[in-house]
């Protein structure tokens, strides 16, 4: 234990067998360890945990923002049986204003460990984000493009200035200090304090009046409605103007539910409902489980929270571990109780939603593979079946990918890349024989099974290449292509190609998952086609050499991203001298010119 660090980072329990079973992230590791294993208050599902535990490894990151960022995505990766996983393991929107900017933008993000800023969320529904955020930026007119302020003054302003969504400041139309003025209103909006900004709006609106403006008149008159019926709609619970969070659960048979009620200014200002996959044993360990591995890491904390858990040194535990200055506590009045039993109660109605939608996909998605099965008169129902393609462009950057289905679903952790290595010209059957045979002995060599069924998208020619591949390995497995002019299905019995009806669930299914294919051999072939091009363009650069160019190349995914940085910022971060920066940008804007986009997130 002496040999943890007492640094920044995450750390992984191991079993015996050296498979991972919890990831967490620390702000000291050797501390937040001790922690596990000194609990006394620990639930009967992490006290297994403690116990099968062997080895601790930790990997060290240089902040607490990039520790939140390598355990999600190590979470993602290996799925340890005591970490609490969402269901369907999803990205949830939020709301993001940067902190960095003169004039920072407003904008739609997916994930709280992105880029810098100010996040509200997360949210569990992505258009009334969406919706809500274009309410915002006609609200108090903030830029949704990240167009660098480097690049600023441009020559004219995009269309959201004209569709009154922007201020403009891009070209100079507003000052700075107007901006954050407006900035800071959105802020107490997302906040729940809207008094002040309708008291700011109907300012607004006579001052216009005043100077016969009635255009800008009306404009505010119509923005003060607006927010008057949000503001109605979120009634006052609390006799107190506070700011508290709800959270509440219940179990299921195989998933669970939690609740998060935001009172905001004693207004119910919203309700998000979290769908958690099989694992915890009772509803003590769902709610703990919740709160110190997604809530305290992915909310916008409010200085206390209400739950139903009498659990103090659990709460005491927990905020010196992760340093949280907020208050967690049980309902401390019977309007607070109201509140937790109202958030009880909403979350037994989604379980209840959830469980029958969850019946419903199990029933479709054996329904489907039965009709697939007849179909295409295979031995045994095809509970996995794997999608295979290939990409490139004239022979350049060749790559082939498999992508797994697994009861209709999408099964990522079987998903392949590959790069073609024998084939340097354009021949789609040589490059699939190519990718075949690896994938088969990738399988074969992990001691994994052989798919049910292999789609390949093609015709007959793509058919007989795959088949032609198995034979060469000694290994059966049923093939089928799907060729996409007329969607015909081609089977090796030598028969007339298939043609499904378009709303055949069967033929809807077999798209997905070759457009799945599709999609995936395509976007790594252009990653490594812009890689290639990156690559290519950055030596011309005088200044930066094959250190500075691995470094530009494992930050950055195109070039065009380089151009939305500031300069000061990539030289700080990569250690490139500041004029080699500027040298690189300038030798950018140079080819791409008016290339880099503003049009902005609605």
């Amino acid at each position: 234990m002496k040999d943890l660090p007492q640094d920044c980072g995450v750390y992984l329990f191991k079993n015996s067998q050296g498979e991972i079973i919890y990831i967490g992230k620390a702000i000291n590791i050797q501390k937040r360890v001790k922690s596990h294993l000194a609990r006394r208050d620990v639930s009967p599902f992490r006290g297994d945990m403690i116990a099968e535990a062997k080895s601790v490894d930790y990997l060290l990151t240089a902040n607490e923002h990039e520790a939140l960022l390598l355990e999600e995505e190590l979470i993602k990766t290996y799925k340890p049986h005591y970490n609490l996983r969402l269901k369907d393991d999803k990205s949830y929107p939020y709301i993001r204003i940067g902190v960095r900017e003169t004039f920072p933008p407003i904008g739609f993000a997916r994930r709280k460990t992105g880029k810098e800023g100010l996040y509200f969320g997360p949210f569990t529904n992505a258009k009334k984000v969406r919706e809500g955020l274009k309410l915002l930026r006609t609200l108090f007119l903030l830029r949704g493009c990240e167009i660098p302020e480097s690049r600023f003054p441009l020559k004219r302003p995009c269309i959201d200035y004209d569709l009154h969504l922007c201020s403009a400041p891009c070209v100079g139309r507003i000052s700075a200090e107007a901006y954050r003025e407006n900035l800071e209103r959105a802020i107490h909006f997302l906040n729940g304090n809207y008094e002040s900004v309708m008291e700011w709006l109907e300012q607004e609106m006579w001052k216009a009046a005043d100077v016969l403006d009635f255009e800008s008149a009306t404009r505010y008159r119509d923005h003060l409605e607006a927010t008057r019926r949000i503001a109605t709609r979120y009634r006052l619970v609390l006799p107190q103007l506070e700011d508290v969070d709800f959270i509440e659960g219940v179990l299921g048979d195989s998933i669970g539910v939690v609740v998060v009620l935001r009172v905001r200014r004693g207004r119910l200002v919203g309700s998000e409902s979290f769908v958690v996959d099989s694992g915890p044993r009772d509803k003590m360990t769902l709610i703990k489980g919740f709160i110190e591995d997604f809530y305290l890491s992915h909310f916008s904390l409010p200085p206390r929270v209400c739950v139903s858990l009498d659990e103090v040194a659990f709460f005491d535990r927990l905020k010196a571990d992760l340093g949280v200055e907020m208050v967690l506590a049980p309902p401390a009045s019977p309007f607070e109780a109201e509140i937790l039993a109202v958030a009880l109660e909403n979350a037994q109605k989604n379980l209840i939603i959830e469980e029958e939608k969850a019946r419903k996909k199990a029933m479709w998605s054996e329904k489907v593979l039965e009709e697939l099965q007849a179909v295409v008169a295979l031995d045994k129902l095809p509970h996995l079946i794997d999608g295979m393609d290939v990409s490139t462009f004239q022979g350049d950057e060749a790559v082939g990918v498999v992508v797994s289905f697994h009861q209709g679903k999408p099964y990522k952790k079987r998903y392949r890349k590959f790069i073609i290595r024998k084939t340097h010209y354009p021949n789609d059957y040589e490059m699939l024989r190519e990718v075949v045979q690896r994938y088969v002995r990738d399988l074969k060599k992990s001691s994994l099974p052989l798919p049910d069924l292999l789609l390949v998208d093609g015709g007959i020619g793509q058919l007989n290449t795959v088949f032609s591949a198995l034979e060469e390995l000694g290994v059966s497995v049923p093939v089928i292509s799907l060729a996409k002019e007329w969607e015909e299905i081609y089977t090796k019995d030598g028969n007339a190609p298939l043609r499904l009806p378009a709303r055949s669930e069967v033929l809807q299914l077999l798209q997905r998952i070759r457009n799945e294919a599709h999609r995936f051999a395509i976007t790594f072939h252009r990653l490594r086609r812009n890689k290639k091009l990156f690559s290519s363009m950055l030596s011309e650069v005088a200044g930066i050499g094959p250190e500075r160019r691995r470094k530009l190349l494992s930050s950055y995914d195109s070039l065009l991203e380089i151009l939305k940085v500031a300069p000061e910022e990539i030289s700080k971060n990569l250690r490139i001298p500041l004029p080699v920066v500027l040298n690189l940008q300038g030798r950018l804007r140079e080819v791409f010119q008016d290339g880099v986009s503003g049009n902005s997130q609605k």
